[in-house]
């Protein structure tokens, strides 16, 4: 077995990162159903989060698939046995109205998720653009079985998969997080159009 520290991440091919940005993966289905999670959300949300995130600032489900392709940094908390939250950051995908992000069985956080699934996460470009994220953490282990549906995401923007990140493939992690509740902003919507414009390149 090739020895974990040879197997860290080669740099990012750029042409690869790109290919995987120019992919949007929500079908209609999926975008209704991340319409309804946004506005349940902030139905539910108070009025100190509503009077800064009012209703002409607030990002759609077709806004959201136009911006969050390609590798997206989130920062993610867990929480501890004793109810202490921790954050870390993190490579997330947003795949099928979901973000995902993967880990080290040996990572703290996984530790967490294993036996405390509350997280939460949040993606934060200045005033630009903001997506916050609650829910739970639904855990898929490495090696045959779920994650070879999985797989094919991070290689397509690594050449690598998170299996090939750890000592034995059994001991990758691939987490989604199963909102439930969503919030987002883009407090100048030129701005965000712009944004969307570089992630995504010319249209044909």
């Amino acid at each position: 077995m090739q020895h974990p520290l040879k197997r860290l991440r080669r740099p990012v091919d750029v042409g690869r990162r790109l290919r995987h940005a120019l992919s949007v993966f929500e079908t209609a289905d999926e975008l209704a159903s991340l319409d309804t999670l946004l506005h349940e959300s902030f139905e539910r949300a108070g009025a100190h989060l509503t009077g800064i995130i009012s209703p002409d600032r607030r990002l759609s489900a077709a806004d959201l698939s136009r911006y969050l392709v390609g590798v997206r940094h989130l920062v993610v908390a867990t929480v501890t046995a004793a109810a202490e939250p921790r954050c870390s950051a993190v490579d997330g995908l947003f795949i099928h109205g979901h973000f995902w992000f993967s880990t080290s069985a040996q990572s703290i956080k996984a530790g967490h998720l294993e036996h405390r699934t509350a997280v939460s996460a949040a993606h934060v470009v200045g005033d630009d653009v903001g997506v916050f994220v609650h829910g739970r953490a639904r855990v898929v282990h490495g090696g045959p079985g779920e994650a070879d549906e999985l797989r094919h995401y991070w290689t397509e923007v690594y050449e690598a998969s998170p299996e090939d990140w750890v000592a034995a493939p059994s001991d990758a992690r691939y987490v989604e997080i199963v909102a439930t509740s969503m919030y987002s902003y883009a407090f100048s919507r030129e701005r965000f159009e712009a944004m969307c414009d570089r992630t995504t390149g010319p249209k044909s």
